[in-house]
């Protein structure tokens, strides 16, 4: 109505709080007819899509203009390597390249053709993310990734069973991928204070490491199941633990 003309329109592929999608061919869609930028922030969650089992909770997410997402997050590399696919590198470099004469490209010498990453962001040097990430793939393959990422949100899945089977627990959002947000059934009038006491203690006697999040403005306990470490058998001792120190914490008032 002001005349102000929208640009982009940003999707979500796997929420990092509860691992969320958006209706991307939606988005898609209203992007191609309005002429708009469809950017993904994949997070996590774009990572679903090497996998045949997980694939179509993402689908659409092929047809954005750019898509970003963490390594370090699903594809069990160390902090920090975040990835960004654009689908026209032209548009991309045109928006970033600059043109001082101290990093004009040479036709002979170390600079030959110019310095390409330079080109593709707003940093004029960066280090090499790029090889843990190539090492890994060469490494392992996309299937084995696959195969951990397959059985992430089996734990998760397995976590949401139990918390809905036992009637201390309740499970506070739905459980699409590998997030489960869980809190223990405490007095109404402590029940954030407590499920924070119990957080704590899980992590200080080194039972597990959850986090914590927010959701309607419920303080809630957060399993991301993201370690290729975690066995089947832990997930069932989480349950056990938080009950237990749930009690704990309850008989101390």
């Amino acid at each position: 109505e002001k005349g102000n003309r929208p640009a982009v329109i940003l999707g979500t592929a796997g929420t990092v709080n509860t691992g969320a999608t958006d209706d991307l061919n939606a988005l898609a869609d209203i992007a191609a007819e309005e002429d708009l930028w469809l950017h993904i922030d994949g997070a996590f969650g774009a990572l679903a899509a090497i996998s045949p089992n997980l694939s179509q909770t993402v689908r659409g997410m092929e047809r954005a203009d750019s898509l970003a997402f963490d390594l370090h997050k699903w594809m069990y590399l160390p902090f920090e390597i975040a990835c960004l696919l654009v689908r026209d590198g032209d548009v991309h470099r045109a928006a970033f390249t600059q043109s001082a004469s101290y990093i004009a490209p040479s036709e002979r010498g170390v600079i030959a053709g110019g310095l390409p990453f330079a080109d593709l962001g707003i940093e004029l040097t960066r280090g090499f993310k790029a090889l843990k990430a190539w090492m890994c793939l060469k490494s392992y393959g996309f299937d084995k990734m696959a195969a951990l990422i397959d059985q992430n949100v089996e734990q998760a899945r397995l976590l949401a069973s139990l918390v809905e089977a036992h009637p201390e627990l309740e499970l506070m959002a739905p459980v699409p991928l590998n997030v489960v947000c869980f809190r223990y059934k405490a007095p109404q009038d402590g029940v954030d204070r407590f499920n924070e006491e119990i957080l704590y203690l899980i992590q200080e006697r080194g039972i597990a490491v959850p986090s914590s999040t927010i959701l309607n403005g419920a303080y809630c306990l957060r399993a991301c199941f993201v370690n290729h470490r975690t066995k089947m058998e832990d997930v069932p001792d989480l349950v056990r633990a938080v009950v237990e120190i749930g009690r704990e914490v309850e008989s101390k008032g």
